[in-house]
């Protein structure tokens, strides 16, 4: 069984702070302390020159987490951050000598048969998410109360991380990666698979500008009846990127509920803050349902008419008045990238144009037909009038004739 010191010191070379024979040449060492935990190695160590202050100090809060979790075969390195069901931590993988993150299911949800069966399913439909745009799965398995899910390592940002920093993206560069994102989704698509939580934080951009969705935490399949009927009732996604069907299961989900979160995640892009900003959960999803969305060309005027009918296309209310497919999204995203206007948004508009036209005609032309039979009916009642008036004068001499003749 390894010691503290082991541990600690395989977490410090795999993370580069110290080499092997550097660490075994400082335990070779005598040393005055006899205490061997952790704080006080990481003392010695800066003591040795081996470490700065300021490392030992970063380092502190993370080595419970390293090294608790020993997952043969994977070293782990540092972590990387925590979600709902677990952590995620930057580890080697020591047959390839690359490097990988490794999501490791919370402790406290470890010992529940339904969390386990939920961070196994998460791992077995990110293996079907065979994209280049999409963080690749690579392993999943359990070693004593340890469940852990390996996957694709990427350098980068999240979106989220840059529009926190205040960034707002230029037009061309944030189509540039929703179109990504609807690449990786169409793939999902023909697979019958959904994400459910398309949003910033969701998306990652690497150095070389290659936009990569992850955490399928959230994702099932589309024909998936006994998911379905487990969340009635329930509101899946993020609140500020949700789409209308999602709240409260008020419709079935498909596709077009992702193409909706990524509008909304569009929106934010290119005018620096999401479609309905409100503070309090009940009225963001009350906006969602039922708020007018302003577009968001009209919030950064330098953007194109086209990019806020494409944004107004996928955020529509009713699913079937969204794009389809993210197929006729891409052919949108890439008529924009080129300067042209998109062209399944801009035919959907003119249909909804001619439509509302039609509609116009159809009540002027009842207008006209009921002013027309007012028209009809109104010399007929003075017909009537007339007759009456006339056979009163009628009756009214015929009554005179007859007291003259009697007198």
């Amino acid at each position: 069984m390894k010691t503290d010191e082991e541990k600690l010191g395989n977490a410090l070379i795999g993370r580069g702070l110290v080499s092997r024979d550097e660490y075994k040449q400082f335990l070779a060492a005598p040393s005055d302390q006899n205490d061997a935990n952790c704080d006080s190695t990481l003392g010695r160590l800066v003591g040795a020159g081996l470490l700065t202050a300021g490392q030992a100090k970063r380092l502190a809060p993370e080595l419970p987490a390293l090294m608790n979790q020993h997952i043969p075969g994977y070293q782990l390195l540092e972590k990387l951050g925590q979600g709902s069901m677990g952590t995620v931590f930057k580890a080697r993988q020591l047959s390839m000598n690359r490097l990988v993150a490794v999501k490791v299911l919370l402790p406290r949800l470890a010992a529940n048969p339904e969390f386990i069966e939920r961070f196994h399913r998460e791992a077995h439909l990110a293996a079907k998410f065979s994209s280049n745009n999409v963080v690749q799965a690579i392993d999943v398995g359990s070693t004593a109360k340890v469940h852990y899910f390996v996957m694709e390592y990427v350098e980068g940002v999240t979106i989220k991380e840059e529009l926190d920093r205040g960034k707002v993206y230029q037009e061309n560069e944030a189509i540039d990666i929703v179109l990504q994102i609807a690449q990786a989704l169409q793939h999902a698509h023909r697979r019958n698979l959904l994400h459910r939580d398309i949003k910033p934080a969701n998306i990652i951009l690497t150095p070389e500008g290659i936009a990569k969705l992850a955490d399928l935490g959230m994702a099932r399949g589309s024909n998936d009846q006994a998911s379905t009927q487990a969340e009635v009732g329930m509101t899946i996604g993020t609140p500020y990127y949700i789409a209308p069907e999602q709240i409260n299961s008020r419709g079935r989900v498909d596709n077009r509920a992702d193409l909706y979160s990524l509008g909304a995640t569009l929106y934010h892009m290119v005018t620096g803050k999401p479609p309905f900003p409100y503070q309090k959960v009940d009225e963001v999803l009350r906006a969602h349902l039922m708020e007018e969305l302003t577009p968001p060309d009209h919030i950064n005027t330098k953007l194109s008419s086209g990019i806020g009918e494409v944004v107004e296309f996928l955020m529509a209310k009713k699913r079937d008045d969204r794009y389809p497919s993210p197929a006729e999204l891409i052919i949108d995203l890439e008529c924009l990238l080129h300067g042209e206007p998109p062209k399944i948004a801009r035919r959907r508009l003119e249909a909804a144009t001619l439509e509302g036209l039609a509609e116009g005609e159809v009540a002027e032309d009842e207008d006209r037909a009921e002013k027309r039979d007012r028209g009809q009916e109104l010399p007929a009642m003075v017909w009537v009038y007339v007759l009456a008036a006339a056979l009163g004068i009628s009756l009214l001499l015929n009554l005179i004739l007859l007291l003259r003749s009697l007198a």
